[in-house]
């Protein structure tokens, strides 16, 4: 007779092994789209832990119960790190994918719509002006938002509005301050005669964790007002920031993933073996396990149940490493070796799978061509762990031989949302510095850190910058010190620095 756990399991891995498109979302959050998001289950300690992870994502669960089953959707109770009370994660089909464009556009039309009237009820002595939903290229404006400005009964004192509605996924909502920020900005250059006041915003009700995050790091000076929406009931509500309490990360002691690098250590052997150079091997937060990479590409996955290997969103099931699974492993590198290299084919996926990965493995390695005051042994990666939020970046976090925290965040190509996005993973370096955490975990030993907040270099391809970067770092708190990186285009035969820029914060 199985027990309680092996049931639990035995109906996930039914329901996972279904062929249908499905989508993962946490207390209506979208999180992953099952099409390209690799998923594992594995008990650990008398639990049963839901693995699920993307090129943008690693996230992990404690699975407690099923609280709804059907053959399309299962309702989960899951616990999270850090977080008091379970969660309710629901894997059922897409809500948004079958949409069309056209169906997307008149959505968004009928958000605008509704929040122009929603402005003139909340706001009724101050005029709306140039409310559109219209996309601008050249000057970074998104079509995903609806966009205004609304002016005070004066005349003259201003706010620049941004809101994006409930149709959009968790990207889009998440971005939303990226794109107000550019937004503001374009208006004080374009009308300098005004008092720009701030920022008001409005997002859909239950999903404005990460811009309220993010707000504590913005300049002093900048007045921002957030409110979340629902236009089905109608209703507005201002928040503050300050009511959702702590950050989601998670810090383990640095003795956790020793003891999983002593218990893998002859099998992680074997396989970095077969590419010493361009294999690096590295514990997975929140688990049992060491993933192989190579130059940023994970190939293998040692587990406790054995090694699973392979490329792709599903690599093959554990099994125990043997020489002829070796000689697999060994022709796949092969593989790799011709494709993923300096200078190899452009058209190859595996070469242009996951090049923020390839550019954190060189960075990583030799850290000092981004900052000569740091060493490799002094570089962690992914610590702290950020959970549920979409990161398109690679993250480094070292100390100087003086005790310096710096946060250095990698992107290979152009993105409007690097400086906000890195801003996530500072926010959580700095939670764990003010606490200690740090030295209670193990990490940076024999050395003082030093108190001031961190560094926080942005490192990219010197052509990739996109050109609101700058403007939008000037957003932020003097307490965040920024200065952006340009590394040569062909960084991958070697990184080198082609210059060096600090920014000052604040306007």
């Amino acid at each position: 007779m199985s027990s309680p756990l092996e049931d639990l399991r035995a109906r996930l891995e039914a329901f996972f092994a279904a062929e249908a498109e499905r989508e993962v979302t946490e207390e209506g959050e979208l999180l992953f789209d099952l099409r390209t998001a690799q998923f594992r289950l594995e008990e650990n300690r008398g639990r049963l832990l839901l693995h699920l992870w993307s090129p943008q994502r690693n996230w992990v669960r404690r699975v407690l119960a099923i609280a709804e089953e059907t053959p399309a959707r299962l309702v989960l109770e899951v616990e999270r790190f850090g977080r008091a009370g379970p969660a309710r994660l629901v894997i059922a089909p897409p809500r948004r994918s079958t949409l069309s464009e056209r169906e997307r556009a008149t959505a968004r039309r009928h958000f605008s719509a509704w929040l122009a009237r929603l402005l003139a009820r909340e706001f009724p002595r101050a005029r709306v002006e140039g409310l559109t939903t219209a996309a601008d290229l050249k000057r970074s404006f998104s079509g995903l938002y609806t966009r205004a400005v609304l002016t005070e009964a004066n005349g003259r004192d201003s706010w620049a509005v941004l809101g994006v509605g409930e149709s959009e996924d968790s990207t889009a909502v998440d971005g939303l301050l990226t794109y107000a920020l550019i937004w503001l900005d374009w208006n004080r250059r374009r009308a300098p005669e005004r008092v720009w006041a701030g920022l008001r915003l409005f997002v859909p009700a239950g999903r404005a964790r990460t811009t309220a995050n993010r707000l504590a790091v913005l300049a002093g000076h900048l007045r921002v007002e957030l409110y979340e929406v629902d236009a089905e009931e109608s209703t507005c509500a201002r928040i503050d920031p300050g009511d959702f309490g702590n950050l989601e990360t998670h810090l383990e002691h640095a003795r956790v993933a020793e003891a999983v690098r002593a218990r893998t250590r002859d099998t992680v052997a074997r396989l970095r073996a077969l590419a010493p150079e361009d294999v690096d091997a590295h514990v997975v937060g929140g688990r049992e396990e060491v993933a192989l990479r190579f130059r940023g590409l994970e190939f293998a996955r040692v587990t406790p149940g054995g090694v699973s290997c392979g490329l792709g969103r599903r690599p093959a099931a554990p099994a125990p490493l043997t020489e002829k699974n070796l000689r697999g492993v060994a022709a796949l590198l092969r593989s790799l070796q011709r494709e993923r290299a300096p200078g190899g084919p452009a058209r190859s996926r595996w070469y242009r799978a996951q090049p923020e990965r390839w550019l954190e493995s060189l960075a990583a390695g030799s850290p000092q061509k981004i900052d000569p005051r740091l060493a490799p042994e002094r570089v962690l990666r992914q610590v702290p762990a950020v959970s549920a939020g979409e990161r398109g970046v690679a993250d480094l976090l070292g100390a100087t031989r003086d005790g310096q925290l710096l946060v250095i965040e990698l992107k290979a190509s152009t993105d409007v949302h690097l400086p906000l996005q890195a801003l996530d993973y500072w926010l959580r370096v700095r939670w764990h510095q003010q606490r200690s955490s740090f030295a209670r975990a193990g990490y940076f030993a024999g050395l003082a850190l030093r108190p001031e907040p961190p560094e926080l270099l942005l490192v990219a391809p010197a052509l990739q910058f996109h050109p609101t970067t700058e403007a939008l770092a000037t957003y932020l708190a003097p307490a965040v010190p920024v200065t952006l990186v340009g590394i040569n285009e062909d960084w991958r035969r070697e990184i080198q620095v082609v210059w060096r820029r600090r920014l000052g914060a604040g306007m």
